[in-house]
């Protein structure tokens, strides 16, 4: 058993068509908070999203009782497992709230109230030795003064090589392939992968690898961020529609410039099955359980463009005017 001594949130953002695959990602908390002897150094936040801005509910299989139930038999099972911090909050249908506005808040909310905000994601474990890593990390980074920084975990076969840095070693040799049938293959990322198969790989490990970048590589699922970054301004900006990720690596970019430092523990991995079978049900007119982008519905596909809109736009100089949710309403409302 792991005794803390610093204090944790883990903060997660569940959409209404997550709510199937919620129940795995609160079966991969329940493996982690498992290893923790005083777990009142934990909170654990969730948001659960009913919006119906983008996406419908498809009431003909499923209604708004049923949803917040299977949410509340989550944080149930949670406080049986001993967690007594636990926030919840429900965003009604007619509100513009998503993920970029949930992290953004998560990070701003707690930086003062905990030593590390970490990133949940409902298609995604932690691992189990996730504590174990952090408060090994701390240990040097204390000493070293150092205070201002991210953590990752490995990752399965992940993209093209610039990524071999975040992929575990037993997976580095395998190659990627990006197309339709990828998920299926369990050796790269996008695929699931059980608990089971997650922990028996990280057993093997005897002493965790450190490795460091000077310059962002992010994935956002199971991220780790010291409060003292975000104290110190890194955090999602404002004009993030989506990509929450990508605009806090710019962001960091900005701020710490050369003196920015993200932590991978390289033999120990996470699991981000972007791919998941139950990823993406119950959205009216609409089948694509596997979440593949180019079967989302076409109001999803105009916000991801202002978002993409936007991450140029905080980058590149002149810069233009951002969008934000009105524009994007007034165009809905013209179509």
């Amino acid at each position: 058993m792991t005794k803390l001594t610093k204090k944790y949130v883990i903060g997660t953002h569940v959409m209404f068509f997550e709510i199937e695959m919620y129940k795995d990602f609160i079966d991969g908390l329940i493996n982690l908070i498992d290893t923790v002897e005083n777990k009142d150094n934990i909170t654990i936040d969730l948001c659960f999203n009913m919006s119906e801005q983008i996406e419908k509910i498809d009431k003909n299989q499923i209604d708004e009782g049923q949803l917040l139930g299977a949410f509340y038999s989550g944080t149930k099972r949670l406080e049986g497992c001993g967690i007594k911090n636990i926030k919840t909050k429900v965003i009604g249908k007619d509100k513009f709230y998503f993920h970029a506005d949930y992290r953004r808040d998560l990070n701003y909310n707690y930086c003062k109230k905990v030593d590390y905000v970490m990133w949940g994601e409902t298609d995604s474990f932690f691992p189990k030795e996730a504590f174990e890593v952090i408060e090994s990390l701390s240990q040097y980074t204390d000493e070293q003064n150092i205070h201002r920084y991210m953590l990752s975990f490995a990752d399965r076969k992940m993209w093209d090589s610039s990524w071999d840095i975040m992929v575990h070693p037993k997976y580095e040799n395998h190659i990627f392939v990006d197309d339709e049938d990828g998920h299926l293959n369990e050796n790269q990322a996008k695929s699931p992968l059980s608990i089971e198969k997650m922990n028996e790989i990280n057993a093997e490990t005897e002493e965790f690898d450190f490795r460091y970048l000077n310059k962002p590589q992010l994935s956002g699922a199971c991220l780790v961020l010291s409060s003292d970054l975000i104290k110190f301004g890194v955090n999602i900006p404002p004009c993030l529609l989506y990509n929450d990720d990508h605009g806090l690596s710019i962001m960091a970019q900005k701020l710490c410039g050369e003196d920015f430092i993200q932590f991978v523990c390289k033999n120990i991995m996470h699991v981000h099955a972007r791919r998941h079978p139950q990823k993406r049900l119950y959205v009216l007119e609409e089948d694509n359980p596997h979440s593949f982008i180019n079967q989302k519905n076409n109001r999803f596909k105009k916000f991801l463009e202002l978002s993409k809109f936007n991450i140029k736009n905080l980058i590149k100089k002149p810069h233009d005017k951002f969008y934000e949710y009105e524009d994007y309403k007034k165009m809905l409302e013209k179509e």
